[in-house]
């Protein structure tokens, strides 16, 4: 038994023992102590854990998010500074197009130290603190935009050397330099402030802007360029014709090297704006010959203009009739459309930037594709309708929607009339009774000396227009009266008084004659978008040729004074004008008919206006 106590009291005393059982003890204390630490932060920011520079270690997540929204919200309302030659320009935080996220910012914070690959993220904060940035993001466009126009008032743009097109000759002017905004020091500023939230003035630096383009680069195409000024190029097509040439050419141009690929170029405009020469070589290269191709999408543009004159669908013949009466026709029309790609050649082909000599005048014809018509006029009709012999334009921009109406239907009760060989045509047979019951609605004529609302007003634009045709068709007159008044309306677009005839049914009416050989067609087109009539007359043509001379106006008597007269229909406070002021004369323009070389037809036309007033018509609706 007393050497199994000494045993023991040995064992307690060996310093190996205690070593170990210290070391047991201090790894549980730091356990502990740790574990107690993570229950601690549990729901708090870590310490050493700061805020664009604002210590938040130790805050909850709820302290945390107001803490971070109240700094946001702050700086939401600061305004941004910039120092400028002594001015101060002044922008906010909107205009430079910033976007904070609070929610992403305050997760980034909580976030430090407790992320699964740095399990000792924690204890690390103690030596080494983290601050944490705005999470935000910054609009590229709004901060161009905004930065433009706060500085661009204080810039001067740097000036390439240009070649400009002045009175019909190049002039080659020397660069300027210029001075801007460093835009990307500034920049950089910005995003310092923005880290920190801590907006202090930032200092915008204008500095010296070398032009791109120098005089010396631009020498040798001077030289080539100037010489297609002198080139003069007509386009034509029947009886259109087209210039091309001086800015208009070079505007279609783009010249670069000689065996150069397009691609390989830069551009320069020439003239401020007045020529542009696509995509001229400016860098240094051994061939000094330039070439000339057309710039694509420039000559198609060019072109859609001449294609909507020239090109045509095609259209087969039709013609229908009911209860003798055309209810369907359609002209024979071949179709045509503008060979672009032969056109391009062409142009090509008579441009040289190397070999031309002078001025030169080149003359090309328009080259087009055709596709005929399948069926032509002859084939759908053996009454002659087989060609258009003459027609009528009006126009009734201003007039209120019901004698719009009465236009159109008026319109339609002449159209599709067949008049046969000898046959006079009667306009007042043809619409009958301008009546209610006819259809026709109310709107404004002249009666007794006033524009009061009757039924049919407008109706006298259809037959205005269909002598106007039958005019131009060489047609024989047969009846025509002149309106008492001269009619706004009649003297649109450049027509002169007196080419006009009034119906009043049954009384007063509109005819003339057939006297061709074949049947004639009469088609109206009403086109209230451009506030349009027009009349054709159809038939086959027996080489008549009409000329008419332009009024001549006599006797001129001056306008009344204005006139204003109360109108139920317009509402109370509205005043509108329905007849302008027109003075009385007299009107006397001629026509000549020839067929064959004999004058077959001389005669004149009469009309004796009384003076007009203008007439204001004053609302009175409630």
């Amino acid at each position: 038994m007393k050497g199994n106590k000494h045993k023991k009291k040995r064992f307690l005393k060996d310093p190996r023992v205690l070593v170990v059982s210290g070391g047991l003890f201090v790894v549980l204390a730091i356990f502990l102590s740790f574990f107690a630490y993570e229950i601690y932060f549990s729901d708090k920011v870590y310490p050493n854990v700061y805020f664009a520079g604002e210590k938040v270690g130790g805050l909850t997540k709820a302290e945390l998010a107001t803490r971070v929204e109240a700094r946001i919200n702050k700086v939401r309302s600061e305004e941004i500074v910039f120092n400028l030659d002594g001015k101060e320009i002044k922008a906010n935080l909107d205009e430079v197009g910033v976007d904070f996220d609070p929610k992403a910012t305050i997760g980034e914070i909580y976030a430090v130290g407790r992320t699964p690959q740095n399990a000792l993220g924690a204890l690390a904060l103690i030596i080494h603190p983290v601050n944490v940035k705005a999470d935000h993001v910054v609009s590229f466009d709004k901060l161009t935009t905004l930065t433009n126009r706060l500085f661009t008032p204080y810039e001067k743009q740097p000036q390439n050397a240009d070649i400009e097109y002045v009175n019909g000759s190049f002039v080659l002017v020397k660069e300027e330099a210029g001075r801007l905004v460093d835009r990307s020091l500034l920049y950089g500023e910005l995003a310092k402030d923005l880290d920190t939230l801590d907006f202090s003035p930032i200092n915008a630096a204008l500095v010296d802007k070398t032009p791109d383009i120098k005089q010396a680069q631009l020498e040798k195409a001077y030289e080539n360029v100037r010489i297609i000024a002198k080139v003069q190029i007509t386009l034509s097509h029947d009886y259109d014709k087209w210039s091309l040439g001086g800015k208009t050419l070079l505007d279609l141009l783009r010249i670069y090297p000689y065996n150069q690929s397009s691609d390989n170029v830069a551009q320069i405009s020439l003239g401020n704006g007045d020529i542009t020469i696509k995509r001229i070589y400016t860098g240094d290269f051994a061939e000094n010959d330039l070439d000339i191709n057309l710039d694509q999408a420039t000559i198609d543009a060019y072109l859609a203009g001449i294609a909507k004159v020239i090109d045509k669908p095609t259209r087969d013949a039709t013609l229908r009739f009911e209860g003798g009466k055309v209810i369907e026709f359609s002209s024979a029309q071949d179709g045509q459309v503008l060979d672009r790609d032969k056109i391009k050649k062409l142009i090509l082909d008579r441009l040289s930037i190397n070999n031309t000599n002078g001025a030169q005048k080149v003359a090309i014809e328009l080259p087009v594709k055709v596709t005929k018509a399948k069926i032509d006029n002859a084939e759908v009709n053996s009454l002659g309708i087989h060609e258009l012999i003459g027609s009528g334009v009006s126009y009734f921009s201003g007039s209120i929607p019901n004698r719009v109406f009465n236009i159109s239907l008026g319109s339609s009760l002449i159209n599709g009339v067949l008049v046969k060989p000898g046959e006079t045509f009667s306009f007042t047979n043809l619409v009958g009774a301008v009546s209610k019951e006819q259809g026709f609605k109310q709107a404004y004529v002249i009666n007794a000396g006033r524009t009061v609302l009757d039924d049919g007003g407008g109706i006298c634009q259809v037959s205005t227009t269909v002598f106007r045709a039958a005019l131009n068709a060489g047609l024989p007159i047969v009846k025509r009266t002149a309106h008492a008044y001269r009619v706004s309306y009649y003297e649109q677009h450049g027509f002169k008084p007196g080419m006009d005839a009034t119906i009043f049914s049954p009384n007063v009416d509109f005819q003339f004659k057939n006297d061709t050989s074949h049947h004639v067609l009469v088609q109206t087109t009403v086109d209230k978008a451009n506030s349009r009539l027009q009349v054709d007359i159809y038939g086959t043509g027996d080489g008549r040729k009409v000329e008419i001379s332009d009024p001549v106006v006599n006797n001129i008597v001056p306008a009344p004074e204005p006139k204003y007269q109360d109108d139920p229909t317009l509402p109370k406070g509205t005043t509108k004008q329905v007849d302008f002021a027109a003075a009385g004369a007299t009107a006397v323009f001629g026509r000549k008919v020839y067929k064959g070389g004999q004058l077959v037809i001389d005669e004149k036309f009469k009309s004796n206006f009384r003076p007009w007033q203008a007439v204001f018509l004053v609302g009175t609706a409630g």
